[in-house]
């Protein structure tokens, strides 16, 4: 990690000397190395050199990222103080968008936007709710962006919130929303245990037997034909071809097999391709003890 880290460091040295914003620099930093701080400097800098408006609204986009991130990591106690963070992330992600209209700008807006709403408590949380939903239903429909973060976001949406009258909460809508983060993630620079951990415990409170899986899946898959929009479409994409639905981590199709079964299979999966990096994060290891705490109860 420390040779890894030196070469970046020394990448970032020599792009500071550059007058043109280097994006893959600053998502190295940021994915790669989780250097959060080094990252702010560089895009901050970049920005006062940038050539455009296009330039500038993807540093402050990433701005949005990177502040968020940090604001991430200021404890749960110092309300204050994350309110100032997640503020300031929305407010870079207003800035790109009054720069230029991008699906990055929106789904970042939306992410501070729902970190402000935790913040600030249930029902706080509820009120930003829909206008979080508009803002990533943006990103897919109005751009078709399929973009898997936000198919990420869509799926705690649905997930997390309570179900009619009070919200629009579905516990089947936001299996699938993560279903298809999965299918759209990055697997060659992420490790994305995270998708597959909030998938499992998503598959675990649910708690479908083979046969009633077959069933709903049947179900799903008409309306999931029938449905243009992305984001209606992907409210059935777990029956995408039915009961003979296959996902890309198994041999097996879903209907032949329960969702405790899948949870299992995902966490094992997981953590197969964490043993593949030689070198993880930090967050990565960290994340890995939690899927193999998870996996253990799922096993008893």
């Amino acid at each position: 990690m420390k040779k890894t880290i030196i070469a970046v460091l020394m990448l970032f040295a020599a792009a500071m000397l550059s007058a043109s914003f280097d994006s893959a620099m600053s998502d190295s930093l940021f994915y790669h190395e989780e250097a959060y701080a080094e990252d702010m400097e560089y895009l901050l800098a970049s920005y006062d050199e940038a050539e455009s408006d296009s330039e500038r609204a993807a540093i402050l986009w990433r701005l949005s990222r990177t502040v968020l991130y940090i604001t991430d990591g200021i404890p749960e106690d110092k309300k204050d103080e994350r309110l100032e963070g997640y503020g300031r992330s929305q407010q870079y992600a207003e800035e790109s968008l009054a720069l230029e209209e991008t699906p990055d700008g929106y789904h970042w807006q939306a992410s501070a936007i729902g970190r402000i709403g935790q913040v600030n408590g249930p029902l706080n949380s509820l009120s930003k709710a829909k206008p979080m939903r508009s803002l990533i239903e943006k990103v897919q429909n109005d751009f078709n962006a399929d973009m898997s973060d936000a198919w990420y976001v869509l799926s705690l949406l649905y997930n997390q919130l309570p179900g009619s009258p009070l919200s629009f909460g579905n516990d089947n809508f936001a299996i699938s929303y993560i279903r298809r983060c999965l299918d759209t993630q990055d697997n060659v620079n992420r490790l994305n245990l995270t998708n597959y951990l909030e998938l499992a415990q998503q598959l675990h409170d649910r708690g479908w037997s083979a046969s009633k899986r077959a069933k709903e899946l049947d179900k799903m898959q008409d309306k999931y034909e029938k449905e243009t929009i992305p984001t209606e479409k992907m409210k059935y994409y777990e029956g995408r071809d039915g009961r003979d639905t296959t996902p890309f981590y198994s041999t097996v199709p879903l209907g032949d097999f329960s969702d405790n079964q899948e949870a299992a299979m995902l966490c094992q999966y997981a953590l197969a391709v964490y043993a593949t990096d030689p070198d993880p994060l930090p967050s990565e290891t960290e994340r890995a003890s939690e899927i193999e705490a998870f996996l253990n109860t799922l096993l008893k």
